[in-house]
């Protein structure tokens, strides 16, 4: 066997080896203690208290424990994703954000971190409580017109997916960005900043502590060596309670049904606007779609204690 053969199987599996996988539902975790094990680091402030990310039980999505992430201004856990340099990526979580409160993190581009590696700049929510429900990435330079802006819910829990293809090396490497079901990003957008740097690799996510207002809680990660799903239906949620939306694509009558109550029905637009919201509290329900101008448009669904998204073709 050739040398650069070995080299390149060697390669291979430090990049897309089983145990640069995980799912974490946060439950192995000690309620009130930090969180310094496994794929959460931090950058260098010493892994406890005021460092690390906190578990906590205030908040949980699935379970009885989440990770929180409070807003004292030292607090800087850190996602280890493994300093992918090849392959097909691809990671989901879910962040709680309360009334009243923001949050941010940054992709960097190797763990443990080093100054200077922000990918693709800073994801805000709710900036310095100025603007609740919008978040947007200034992508590291000056606040100007490149900046994307997005939507998001407080006070429930909204799923984040981030794909990243590597296939053809980290210089040719794209990601995609989606926040609670609409693209903020686009597939095959180039994986760099608005000045075309090249990250060293797929690295990790800080999570840093800025000072108040700025916390909330993480829950439910899941990282593979393969792309995520975006527009299904949440098998974690809806599909677990029965739940279906048919016709699809629907012209008229929308028809919902679960085995569980369905006890609210919210549809956005495909750029993520709030359109209407239905109390149902039923099993089953029938949604007038006659005045909706045809397109795109997302669901969310919450049946008793669980929240998801699915996409409608009107």
């Amino acid at each position: 066997m050739k040398i650069q053969d070995l080299l390149a199987i060697v390669l291979l599996f430090s990049t897309i080896g089983l145990h640069a996988q995980f799912v974490d539902d946060m439950e192995s975790y000690t309620d009130g203690q930090p969180i310094f094990e496994g794929h959460w680091t931090d950058w260098g402030c010493g892994g406890g208290p005021g460092c690390a990310l906190m578990s906590s039980s205030v908040q949980a999505r699935s379970g009885s424990l989440s990770g929180f992430r409070p807003d004292d201004g030292t607090t800087d856990p850190v996602l280890d994703l493994g300093n992918k340099i090849v392959g097909l990526w691809g990671l989901e979580f879910y962040m709680y954000i309360p009334s009243g409160k923001g949050g941010s993190f940054d992709l960097q581009g190797c763990v443990p971190l080093q100054a200077g590696e922000w990918i693709v700049g800073n994801i805000f929510f709710n900036k310095e409580n100025t603007s609740p429900g919008v978040g947007f990435i200034d992508y590291g330079h000056h606040i100007n017109d490149d900046e994307t802006f997005f939507s998001f819910p407080h006070d429930e829990w909204f799923r984040i997916v981030m794909n990243f293809d590597i296939s053809g090396g980290i210089s040719l490497a794209t990601w995609q960005f989606n926040v609670d079901g609409v693209d903020v990003v686009h597939s095959g957008t180039a994986f760099t900043n608005d000045g075309g740097e090249i990250p060293t690799s797929l690295g990790g996510i800080q999570f840093y502590s800025h000072n108040a207002p700025y916390e909330f809680y993480l829950d439910d990660f899941k990282y593979k060596n393969s792309l995520i799903e975006i527009l299904a239906v949440d098998d974690h949620t809806l599909n677990s309670k029965g739940f279906s939306a048919t016709p699809n694509p629907v012209s008229v009558f929308l028809h919902l049904k679960a085995n569980e109550m369905i006890s609210e029905v919210v549809i956005y637009t495909a750029l993520g606007q709030k359109l209407t919201t239905y109390k149902i509290n039923s099993v089953h329900n029938t949604i007038d779609m006659s005045s909706y101008d045809n397109g795109v448009y997302f669901l969310k669904v919450r049946i008793n204690d669980v929240l998801g998204t699915v996409k409608i073709i009107k």
